[in-house]
């Protein structure tokens, strides 16, 4: 097996050539061996076709050369003892198929040169081995398909594909969790839910290593069978923990927090603040957790109405007449306008105790597309109310913050890179511009992606990846050739070649990136990343420990 590193945050296995199935077993013997005896410093592990990838935290896992400690530990895994391996967990799925469940049905018999009847015993026949979870919470990738069903994807995926379709993509199976775009062709519908974030031991149904078949029902039967998704308990504010009315919610305005680390493997995105410095920031000026949820607004903020005595810091993105990196005293019935961005793309508003929050899924952030944490898990609206915990704040506030956590600006971005796991299958003129040339932020950017607009980079000679782990800072290179940066919001795999990472002290630039911006990119050693993600963490915690000091003597 190959050891990449994937940023300065992971390391990803890659397992040579072999048969699709006995890959799928490596890999989860592997990621088996890992978890059986865990490193302090490890996030998560996330197993994918025929790579593991490993995502770490440099400054945990404490000085020296953190790669070296985590690619030495991958390596002894298997020499470790393990307990004895219980059956792959089976789970078998009824399927209504065709009509309006399986619109796609026709043209997949078709394809094949099989009836409906002969295409829906073949598929329900099989047995499939889960391959990877990912693009979505608990979406299995399945090996197993019959040859003679593989279907090339639309040409133009649907807006919407409905929770627990059963669809496929090429050469694989797979069921949608959650209603989502989706471009597989449809042939059916489970009524079983895929996706439970109600459960924090197993919020998905299937795992990585699984075994899945299908058996055919009929609607009615379908019917009986339907799962109705849990809702989760709405937020309670009470009299006493209300802090805040939105009277205007902005263009984007979202609770946050610094993201669910550990579920990748299911297919759930890490999330959190875009900018993590900015947001870290903004609570230790008032004594909170660094971690404690507070609100990112983006590009356009909203008007606020404080419905008690508080104290808040806004960091990120300057806001017009709204002093920013310290904290600021507001009273009951004060209104405040937060809608006019001078520079930057993001902002974070922290309260005094932090934002009270349930979490789910072990992070208190908003996850827009899987509809989990936050508020409702959606963007606020106007009216909603949100309650604050108890906090106290020295009665002057006479500090700020350094300039060195400010990453807005309103000039061009550079940012640093290290390579990327294809970074050898660009041409070589490709890897020049890219080095060479700026590439503009397009305005199809969002959580999930940076979009860029350039040059473009093309791969030679062609190839195809099977997905894999990425990272936040993954910049990924599709088909049209213009790469785009993963965000927050990312993906947990991805079938899109990387040709960098961009580093993580750097990834505050992009987040507060606007449209337009020029972004450049220049190469970096992971050694270099990696010191200078640990000096950024030492000045966090000085930063931190200094105003405690604070706090304790007023």
């Amino acid at each position: 097996m190959q050891l990449i590193p994937l940023g300065d945050c992971a390391v990803m296995v890659v397992f040579g050539a072999g048969r699709p199935a006995a890959l799928v077993e490596e890999v989860a013997k592997l990621a088996r061996a890992l978890n059986h005896a865990p490193l302090h410093g490890v996030t998560d592990i996330v197993s994918a076709f025929a790579t593991v990838t490993v995502h770490y935290d440099p400054a945990v896992l404490g000085p020296g050369a953190a790669h070296e400690k985590v690619v030495a530990w991958i390596k002894a895994a298997p020499d470790r003892p393990m307990p004895r391996v219980a059956a792959a967990n089976e789970v078998v799925l009824p399927v209504c198929y065709g009509g309006d469940n399986g619109p796609d049905l026709a043209a997949v018999a078709a394809r094949a040169k099989w009836s409906e009847e002969k295409v829906i015993r073949a598929h329900a026949g099989a047995v499939y081995h889960v391959a990877a979870v990912g693009f979505s919470p608990g979406f299995p990738y399945l090996l197993g398909l019959p040859a003679r069903l593989a279907t090339p994807r639309r040409g133009t995926p649907r807006a919407s594909v409905p929770a627990g379709s059963v669809g496929i993509g090429g050469e694989q199976a797979g069921v949608y969790p959650l209603a989502a775009p989706g471009g597989w062709a449809l042939i059916g519908r489970t009524p079983v839910r895929l996706f439970r974030p109600e459960d924090p031991v197993r919020p998905t149904l299937l795992d990585a290593g699984d075994v899945v078949r299908f058996t055919p029902i009929t609607g009615k039967q379908a019917a009986q069978l339907e799962e109705r998704p849990v809702v989760l308990v709405t937020p309670r504010v009470t009299k006493q923990s209300a802090v805040v009315e939105v009277l205007k919610p902005g263009a984007l305005t979202a609770v946050q927090d610094l993201g669910r680390p550990g579920q990748q493997h299911r297919g759930v995105s890490v999330g959190g603040s875009m900018d993590r410095t900015a947001a870290r920031v903004a609570n230790l000026l008032l004594g909170n957790p660094g971690g404690a949820p507070l609100l990112e607004l983006t590009f356009t903020g909203p008007q606020l109405r404080f419905l008690r005595d508080t104290w808040i810091a806004v960091t990120g993105a300057r806001i017009r007449d709204v002093p920013g990196w310290r904290p600021l005293p507001v009273k009951a019935g004060e209104v405040m306008q937060l809608a006019e961005f001078t520079v930057g793309a993001r902002a974070y508003l922290a309260f005094a105790g932090g934002l009270e929050i349930a979490p789910v899924l072990g992070g208190c952030g908003t996850d827009m597309r899987a509809g989990i944490g936050g508020w409702c898990g959606r963007a606020l609206k106007a009216g909603d109310r949100l309650g604050a915990r108890p906090g106290v704040v020295n009665a002057s506030g006479g500090w700020s913050a350094s300039a060195e956590f400010d990453a807005s600006t309103a000039g061009d971005v550079t940012v640093r890179f290290i390579r990327g796991a294809q970074w050898s299958w660009f041409s070589a003129e490709s890897r020049r511009v890219f080095l060479a040339k700026g590439f503009k932020v397009s305005g199809k950017s969002d959580r999930m992606g940076l979009r860029l607009e350039g040059p473009k980079l093309r791969i030679e000679p062609e190839r195809e990846l099977v997905s894999e782990g990425v990272s936040f800072g993954s910049v990924q290179v599709p088909p049209d050739g213009q790469p785009i940066v993963l965000m927050a919001d990312r993906q947990t795999i991805g079938g899109y070649p990387k040709i960098a990472e961009v580093i993580s002290v750097d990834l505050s630039k992009l987040a507060q990136a606007r449209t337009g911006t020029t972004v450049r990119f220049q190469e970096i050693a992971l050694e270099e990343a990696q010191a200078l993600y640990r000096e950024q963490e030492h000045s966090l915690a000085l930063f931190s420990v200094g105003l405690r000091a604070k706090l304790a003597l007023s």
